[in-house]
């Protein structure tokens, strides 16, 4: 006879799965309102009520996920994000020591330190006065300009360099390198007697002629290419004329000299 057995089957009670996808839920909720606070700016706090590992901690969040800070928030954290930007500069060393990547268009001076005195756009319509082919007569244009000069260079300690230029054109083509030296200087002669008729001391002028060896327009040949090399140039230098003044120094020594007095028999 069969026996039945009384025992009751075990029970297995399983968590529906609907449970854990709830709970999956609920932590994803809470990562996001956590991200959302992080990346919030700090409305009222003051900067002295967090520390710097924090405000470090909550800028390196929002930087993950692309947060740009506002160069005018006070909030601690944007701060600390600027700072951070700051230091993650590079310096590239002392620089190019004031060197323009650019080689200028005009010739290099022979002066250190020299000043171009008529302000212009252009250099080379601003500083330069002009003249006709073979001639060293000034013009009203070219006064004009050494009137500009005269204004600013009169009364002035300063030694001021009037440099003559002259062009492959001036001359015909037999011409000596002395006769286009001397066009070159009498061009500049006839500029600096016109300051001097100014009111520009004469002791503070230097005439130099650099006949056609610093020209500005080179390699061109047309019926008026060349007229920016017939020029007088004008510039200020940073010597003073007193220090080449030898009657006052020489004056000097002598009031420093000590007086002998004739000795007594």
């Amino acid at each position: 006879m069969a026996t039945t057995c009384k025992c009751k089957k075990v029970e297995c009670e399983e968590c529906p799965e609907w449970i854990f996808t709830f709970a999956d839920l609920v932590m994803l909720m809470m990562g996001f309102f956590v991200i959302l606070w992080v990346l919030k700016p700090n409305p009222g706090k003051s900067s002295a009520q967090q520390t710097d590992d924090w405000n470090k901690v909550v800028g390196q969040i929002r930087e993950a996920f692309g947060y740009v800070p506002n160069p005018n928030s006070k909030d601690p954290v944007d701060l600390q994000l600027i700072i951070n930007g700051m230091s993650r500069v590079k310096l590239n060393g002392p620089g190019n020591g004031g060197k323009r990547p650019s080689d200028p268009n005009g010739p290099q001076g022979s002066d250190p330190e020299v000043t171009n005195i008529r302000n212009a756009p252009q250099v080379t319509e601003g500083g330069k006065m002009l003249f006709d082919r073979g001639d060293a007569l000034l013009d009203a244009d070219t006064k004009t300009g050494l009137d500009q000069v005269a204004d600013v260079v009169r009364g002035h300690r300063n030694i001021v360099m009037v440099k003559g230029h002259t062009s492959l054109d001036d001359l015909p083509d037999g011409a000596t390198a002395q006769q286009k030296m001397d066009l070159s200087i009498r061009r500049a002669q006839a500029a600096a007697d016109y300051l001097t008729e100014k009111g520009v001391d004469p002791r503070i002028l230097r005439v130099q002629g650099c006949s056609t060896f610093e020209p500005l327009v080179q390699r061109e040949y047309s019926a008026d290419s060349q007229r920016l090399n017939r020029r007088v140039e004008v510039e200020a230098t940073a010597t003073l004329a007193d220090a080449y003044d030898t009657s006052k120094s020489q004056t000097q020594n002598s009031d420093n000299s000590p007086s002998t007095a004739p000795t007594q028999p």
